[in-house]
């Protein structure tokens, strides 16, 4: 007969795992990123032509070339993506590690979590889980920066850099800037065609919503992995990536680069998009307050018997700085 423990560890069968993956998901992703190619990389979309006033005081501000800023894009991009992805595989990491030595101890039920035969391929909790949470962070970066090209071009408000890049012949309009019009006229004699497509997408702020959406992410990441036992350590690592997020921002306002508002707006629609995902692909009826789940729950919850194409953040799985005291009582 096979013992309990050997049935723990036996793979279970997933008909739709990769099917989900290279039919559905994948797909999905790499979608995202070819849109994301278009409206970033070439000039086939172009942002709404907004209105300005002559001499506007608030669109003068000096222009901070590309190569001058604090935080680029492309290293925003790269922190943005590579600092929670690295977070993310040494909890995964550690919680494999704790899950394999702690719950796995003794043979008792809901010890490590089993592998899952796919395609004649076994898959551990460890990969699942970090493929899992890692590519919802990609997905969630790719709709994070389509919804900004998309806002940006359709609202097509000016940077605070906007005339001093357009450098407007005033000559052009056929009136005095003594009467105040209101210029809807494309009247820039600025050579330097891409700073003035930049200037014209600034509402909202891609630094802000990119990295509102990186830190509120890994952060709901570490509420839902970290026991509430190790009092400094979760508070830690999520305020140090809301400071980070917020500098990305802020650097934005005091190099001119973006209004207050771009800034505040792009936080809210980051942080609305992480919040939303997780709370959209997870599974209903998970445990949360850094409980173990019983027997009953593991077997309703177990991976044979959720096949569906879910990717969230799943607090069903172990936690940092779960007490062993704790996992006796669920033997």
């Amino acid at each position: 007969m096979i013992s309990t423990k050997e049935k723990n560890k036996s793979p279970k069968d997933s008909m739709t795992l990769l099917p989900c993956f290279y039919f559905v998901e994948l797909p999905i992703v790499a979608s995202s990123i070819v849109s994301l190619y278009f409206l970033e990389l070439t000039d086939l979309f172009k942002p709404a032509k907004v209105g300005f006033q002559c001499y506007d005081r608030t669109l003068s501000m000096p222009y901070v070339e590309t190569n001058e800023e604090l935080i680029p894009l492309l290293m925003l991009l790269s922190l943005a993506f590579a600092a929670p992805a690295a977070s993310i595989m040494m909890g995964e990491g550690m919680l494999y590690c704790l899950q394999s030595r702690l719950w796995g101890r003794g043979g008792g039920p809901g010890g490590a979590e089993g592998s899952i035969n796919a395609g004649g391929c076994n898959f551990n909790s460890f990969l699942r889980r970090t493929v899992r949470f890692v590519g919802v962070h990609v997905f969630g970066l790719c709709a994070t920066a389509l919804v900004t090209d998309v806002i940006q071009l359709a609202t097509g408000y000016h940077a605070p850099f906007f005339l001093t890049v357009c450098k407007p012949n005033y000559t052009l309009l056929g009136t005095s800037c003594e009467a105040n019009p209101y210029i809807t006229q494309d009247i820039c004699s600025g050579h330097d065609t891409h700073a003035i497509l930049s200037a014209r997408k600034t509402f909202p702020s891609q630094h802000a919503t990119l990295s509102a959406f990186a830190a509120v992410y890994v952060s709901m990441y570490f509420n839902s992995v970290i026991s509430d036992t190790t009092k400094l350590l979760k508070p830690s690592l999520v305020f140090a990536f809301a400071i980070a997020a917020g500098v990305c921002g802020l650097t934005q306002i005091t190099q001119y680069r973006s209004h207050p508002v771009d800034v505040y707006a792009g936080f809210l629609i980051g942080a609305g998009i992480a919040a939303y995902l997780p709370a959209c692909i997870s599974p209903p009826g998970l445990p949360r307050g850094g409980q173990l789940p019983g027997p009953a729950h593991r077997e309703a919850h177990s991976p044979n018997t959720r096949q569906g194409c879910t990717a969230g953040l799943d607090p069903e799985g172990p936690r940092l700085g779960v007490p062993a005291e704790q996992v006796r009582e669920h033997r």
